[in-house]
């Protein structure tokens, strides 16, 4: 909404709940960059960037770390202090202007974002172009059991989604669960392939790799 991240009104990054998952999601991709090597990051939709700062203050070497959001966030980012190379002002709704960013990118994060936009295609195909040659990209789907909002009801389901990525260029290579629970109910006709661990998990986490311009002939 209109005061999403208003300082006045929206402060959740402070709840324990969020201080926890940021804690843990900040572990995961810390090892991701040591990994891969990656060190020049871009994060879409980060909000006031409070998971951009957990990662920063614990990976162990300075990361060129770029975030994307609209006003009210960069205004918390500001007042909070939060680590990061710079905060790019921009609406990704509809569609993902790459005015002014300076890629190549190593490392694309997008956590609980795409689910609320418009053009999703437009970031998966952007975020490939705007990538390295070994980038990764680190997504976070919340799940439909935790009574989350899409824009897209369906297409995150756990086929759907590892279909819509691998067809927009990003090929999963791990998949996270969540340290926060929500309650069970049985899998659907598009989860048949999702990990039986995933049922439960709060969010599910795709690490997927950027597929060579040479293999997507096929797709």
């Amino acid at each position: 909404g209109t005061k999403e991240w208003d300082p006045k009104e929206d402060a959740r990054v402070f709840e324990p709940a969020w201080v926890e998952r940021y804690n843990y999601e900040a572990k995961i991709i810390s090892n991701i960059c040591t990994d891969n090597n990656l060190t020049k990051v871009l994060e879409l939709g980060p909000g006031p960037g409070k998971l951009a700062d957990t990662i920063n203050n614990i990976h162990p070497t300075k990361l060129d770390y770029t975030l994307i959001d609209k006003p009210y966030a960069k205004e918390q980012f500001k007042k909070n202090n939060y680590k990061a190379t710079q905060f790019i002002t921009r609406d990704l709704n509809n569609n993902f202007d790459t005015t002014g960013l300076n890629g190549p990118y190593d490392l694309f994060i997008a956590n609980d974002f795409l689910e609320h936009i418009a053009n999703i295609t437009d970031c998966l195909v952007q975020a490939w172009n705007l990538g390295s040659e070994n980038s990764r990209f680190f997504i976070s789907v919340p799940n439909w059991r935790m009574g989350h909002s899409f824009q897209y009801r369906g297409l995150f389901d756990y086929d759907n989604w590892v279909y819509t990525m691998h067809m927009h260029g990003w090929e999963v290579k791990n998949v996270y669960g969540s340290n926060l629970k929500c309650t069970h109910s049985p899998k659907l006709s598009s989860e048949e392939t999702m990990p039986d661990f995933l049922i439960q998990s709060w969010n599910m986490y795709f690490e997927a790799s950027k597929i060579p311009k040479s293999d997507l002939g096929h797709l």
